[in-house]
């Protein structure tokens, strides 16, 4: 079979991701400051967490993760479980498609399933092999001043953010009797944006706003 130039084999899912910048961003060199990190962020089904009594082990459930041993997410908006309540950065062990298990700081005080309703688990990478974005675009939620918008990425866990697009927000008042184009980075279908496996993208305004928010759409392999 011939295979196109832009054909991509490997099994896709979709990725969506957003972000929200509000404080202002001047340094250009590899360690950028008041950067957001844009990566993809999941509802998780109520109750997600299961614990064992006097174990600091929790298990996920997450269907269709994608995930890998060795990822790292941030869990956030989880209430208490077992005595605990998971919150932070976790390096995940994958046990099924749908779930991983995490190490917390602290052990649980008993067996229980729980954890609440809008648990939110934000990964580290863009996806487990990589991915091509084919939208990012920009809004402003308030008045906003004209800012630079900026693009970085890093294939080292955000140690070092490389700058790679930048582009022009124009000022906006908002009005309830006018709309508000998005800013288009310019990526598309027939001109993604390339990821790696370690590749994790962040955004940053050169001028302090209420907030611009990113989007991020394209398909993770």
């Amino acid at each position: 079979m011939a295979i196109a130039s832009n054909s991509i084999i490997t099994p896709q899912r979709p990725f969506t991701a957003t972000a929200v910048a509000t404080t202002a961003n001047s340094t250009y060199t590899d360690t950028p400051t008041n950067t957001v990190l844009l990566a993809r962020q999941d509802l998780l089904p109520p109750s997600p967490f299961t614990v064992v009594n006097a174990s600091a082990l929790v298990t996920v459930s997450h269907p269709d993760h994608g995930l890998f041993t060795g990822m790292q997410i941030t869990v956030s908006g989880a209430t208490a479980v077992g005595g605990i309540t998971p919150s932070g950065a976790y390096t995940v062990t994958v046990l099924t498609a749908d779930s991983y298990t995490f190490t917390h700081g602290s052990n649980a005080s008993s067996n229980a399933t729980g954890g609440g309703t809008a648990v939110l688990a934000q990964l580290a990478r863009t996806s487990a092999n990589g991915a091509r974005i084919t939208r990012l675009t920009a809004l402003a939620r308030a008045t906003a001043t004209a800012t630079e918008l900026q693009l970085y990425v890093s294939n080292d866990g955000g140690t070092t953010k490389r700058l790679i697009r930048s582009i022009l927000m124009a000022a906006y008042t908002v009005a309830q009797t006018t709309g508000q184009t998005a800013v288009d980075m310019g990526y598309s279908d027939s001109a993604p944006l390339i990821l790696g496996a370690s590749d994790t993208l962040y955004v940053g305004i050169g001028v302090t706003n209420t907030g611009i928010v990113f989007r991020a759409e394209g398909f993770g392999y």
